[in-house]
């Protein structure tokens, strides 16, 4: 089988600064590979390239235009060169367009997506055009079944047949190791107290002040634990510090600013408890998949796809925007080490389902399956 995988154009595919989206391509393309397909990925830069990287070729378009109209011209490019070479499936990852863009192709075509309000969604005068477009794809693979449900709910049913395709996780890259976890305490000063880590863009929507305010709650009864935040502060990062990364250094928390891909082994091995509280619009969870994939227990929200990627074995859930209640349970699992121990055992076996070797297995039979 030759699959095609396409993206959006903001970023190159590189390998370690990439955002959410390319990483989710390379991996799924690595995984594809190595059950013995043949796998392209086009990404877009500033001039034509051709690489190799783990049995993946690397096809770069040179993109000269200005978002939103760079996505169109890297689409229209690459699909000019899928013309002369076919592939049995074109897999469009967050671009609605795809579909729409490349009808003069007979390969089948499929839309990874994480977010389901495509181009600023019913705010846009290309609402009704998105809408049909959506319609050209032979299956739609939202990251979630609270992704799915959204997506239902905002466009309508369109008759396209819809398979949840999960976000994986590295599992070589993710996993237990307690020598990181313990050169990383010592290089921010922090001895055996135990720590409650979050990694992720520190903003409401994320409740960065919902962890905060249970942090103060906590520290009450439990004085010697402590807070490591690490991610963008608001969106994107535009910004080196804001309100609630303030807020963080004031109530005695350590903020660590945005991490480079290698630094997340030894970040996620230090801690003793990961929180995710997120509030609102919380698709996947991938951080807390990494976290498990560490080995470490999740305290999160029970919220949007969280428990569907956090089992009841190996996390604790609270209800989203009640700091009383993640207070309680991020005391509950550092007070009892039975606890903490049987969901940090468990942690591992449930982000394993996750495996990219499993995502790209589940990928290729929803392939074949589609008409």
């Amino acid at each position: 089988m030759k699959i095609v995988h396409l993206g959006p154009s903001v970023l190159p595919m590189t390998y370690q600064l990439g955002g959410a989206v390319q990483r989710r391509m390379l991996e799924l393309a690595k995984a594809q590979a190595a059950r013995g397909e043949k796998v392209i990925i086009y990404s877009a830069g500033p001039v034509p390239a051709r690489s190799e990287h783990e049995g993946v070729e690397i096809r770069t378009v040179a993109c000269r235009l200005e978002m939103p109209f760079r996505d169109i011209e890297y689409l229209r490019k690459a699909i000019r060169e899928l013309r002369r070479e076919p592939a049995d499936v074109l897999h469009f990852h967050s671009l609605a367009e795809g579909a729409a863009l490349s009808t003069s192709i007979s390969s089948k075509k499929f839309l990874s997506f994480d977010y389901f309000m495509f181009r600023r969604g019913k705010e846009t005068p290309l609402f009704w055009w998105y809408r049909g477009a959506l319609r050209k794809f032979s299956s739609l693979l939202p990251v979630s079944k609270y992704c799915q449900c959204g997506y239902e709910a905002y466009w309508g049913s369109n008759d396209v047949p819809i398979r949840i395709l999960p976000n994986g996780v590295n599992l070589k890259q993710f996993r237990p190791d307690p020598a990181s976890g313990e050169a990383k305490r010592r290089s921010l000063g922090i001895g055996k107290e135990p720590v409650i880590l979050y990694v992720g863009r520190v903003c409401y929507q994320k409740g960065s002040d919902i962890l905060i305010e249970a942090f103060e709650r906590l520290r009450r009864n439990l004085a010697n634990v402590r807070l490591v935040v690490a991610g963008p502060a608001e969106q994107f990062g535009n910004l080196k510090q804001s309100e609630l990364t303030r807020r963080i250094e004031e109530v005695g928390g350590t903020y660590l600013g945005s991490l480079h891909d290698k630094d997340l082994l030894a970040v996620y091995n230090m801690c003793d408890v990961f929180v995710m509280p997120t509030r609102r619009l919380e698709m996947f969870g991938m951080a807390a998949l990494e976290a498990q994939a560490c080995g470490k227990p999740v305290v999160c929200s029970r919220h949007g796809g969280l428990p569907e990627v956090v089992s009841p074995k190996s996390g604790l859930f609270f209800p989203s925007g009640d700091s009383a209640a993640l207070s309680e349970e991020l005391g509950q699992l550092l007070g009892d080490d039975i606890l903490r121990n049987s969901t940090a055992m468990e942690a591992r076996d449930n982000a394993s389902r996750f495996g990219w070797d499993r995502i790209a297995e589940r990928s290729e039979d929803i392939y074949r399956k589609s008409a």
